[in-house]
């Protein structure tokens, strides 16, 4: 950077070095008045010189302005859409499900390429959809490790009991290899304005969160619980990023221990004072059936055993939407990148209607509403997700990343493993 000022008024600007030339004739945007400008020393009121003369009517040559320093743009909220249709996803599920069917799951690769590619491009951040670059060749070659893999640990748990131990032990030990591959694949191929998103393979933390501290849950009885989920959160988001930007995370264990308390708290309630309620009033109706007028004192008895029977799901599926729901808006409330941050807004009582109804309207349709069910709630998580604090995408900054095997996303996905955030 180099100072420019003006001998007259003694405006100053700073101003990237080489912009102005040496000995180049400028106009002072303040006070209008010309000089000449020489670097090392910089204009002087004494440096100044008169124009050139010119011939009579002719209009001298306009020096060039001090360009205005670039201001920096404001902080502004950017906000998630999700624009696709359940009419439109439901051709690429019926033409998925049906080919891997045929194909015997080989189909599947391509189904998991087109289904993102669906869902990536239609999620739009400030008006602009995210991509997805997997090669389903790549995928299906993994898919290949993947079935391989659950043949073996299927065959071995079922004809020779001995093996199935080894097997298990040995499918644990290879839990955090697979968190690894599958976060820096599924990270590569995921891009937003030509910038794709990266992940750092950290595998020695990921050993000691995935498989240390998954094997302490037993001995310290689910006390250690919050603890793990909270390493393995904080593990994923700051392990990635944005280009060359990472992301931060700002919770703590207390956070999630805190989280689980009030959970405990829901189940608690449930086992104390619904459960032993029911109970009462089954009780009471057994002891004098003339509570109700006219009714079969068995037939009472069944209503509420079919009461309870109904009830208690409803209310141990509320306490399960609520971890959920708890646990997605504190991680993303608690994710930042460049000084900006991730606010989730999702209510517990709207993602249990949307649980249940979507799970009514599945069952009801013999599975057929499934695609409508799952636009539904990306619509849902979308709407209410939001980035605060942005100033200016383009200050991210892509880097160099190699190709990533596809082998750790697909046996994960085949062995049930979840590793979103």
């Amino acid at each position: 950077m180099e100072t420019v000022s003006c001998p007259h008024c003694s405006l100053t600007k700073e101003m990237p070095a080489g912009t102005i030339p040496d000995g180049a004739r400028v106009r002072c945007p303040r006070c209008g008045e010309r000089f000449t400008y020489s670097r090392g020393t910089g204009p002087k009121a004494s440096e100044s010189i008169p124009a050139a003369a010119s011939p009579p009517g002719a209009v001298p040559p306009r020096p060039p302005a001090l360009p205005e320093p670039r201001r920096p743009a404001a902080p502004r909220t950017l906000r998630f859409t999700f624009t696709g249709t359940a009419k439109e996803y439901f051709g690429i599920w019926i033409v998925n499900t049906l080919l891997k069917i045929v194909t015997l799951g080989a189909y599947s690769a391509w189904a998991k390429v087109r289904k993102r590619r669906y869902f990536y491009g239609n999620t739009l951040l400030d008006g602009s959809p995210f991509d997805y670059l997997a090669d389903p060749k790549a995928l299906f070659r993994g898919w290949l490790i993947g079935a391989l893999a659950f043949l073996v640990y299927t065959a071995g748990t079922r004809y020779t009991p001995g093996v199935a131990k080894i097997l298990g032990f040995v499918f644990f030990l290879t839990v955090p290899w697979l968190v690894v591959r599958s976060r820096l694949f599924n990270c590569r191929n995921s891009r937003y304005r030509n910038l794709r998103f990266a992940f750092r393979d950290d595998y020695q933390e990921a050993y000691v969160i995935f498989a240390g501290l998954a094997f302490l849950v037993p001995f310290t009885l689910g006390l250690i619980f919050p603890y793990l989920i909270y390493r393995q959160k904080k593990f994923l988001v700051e392990k990635s990023s944005y280009g060359r930007t990472p992301f931060t995370f700002t919770a703590t264990g207390k956070d999630y221990y805190f989280l689980f308390l009030k959970a405990a708290g829901w189940l608690v309630l449930l086992l104390v004072v619904v459960m032993p309620a029911a109970f009462y009033v089954a009780s009471t109706l057994a002891e004098g059936g003339a509570l109700l007028a006219g009714a079969d004192l068995r037939r009472t008895q069944m209503m509420v055993g079919a009461l309870m029977f109904f009830a208690l799901p409803v209310l141990y599926l509320f306490i399960v939407v609520y971890v959920q729901t708890a646990l997605a808006n504190l991680t993303w409330n608690s994710t930042n990148i460049s000084g900006s941050r991730f606010v989730s807004r999702m209510r517990v009582r709207d993602m249990a209607w949307l649980y249940l109804s979507n799970a009514a309207a599945i069952i009801a349709s013999l599975g057929l509403m499934a695609p409508w069910a799952s636009v539904r709630l990306a619509r849902y998580r979308f709407d209410t997700l939001s980035v605060e604090g942005i100033a200016d995408m383009e200050a991210f900054r892509a880097g160099f990343q190699a190709d990533v095997g596809a082998a750790g996303e697909e046996i994960g996905d085949i062995f049930g493993i979840d590793v979103a955030l």
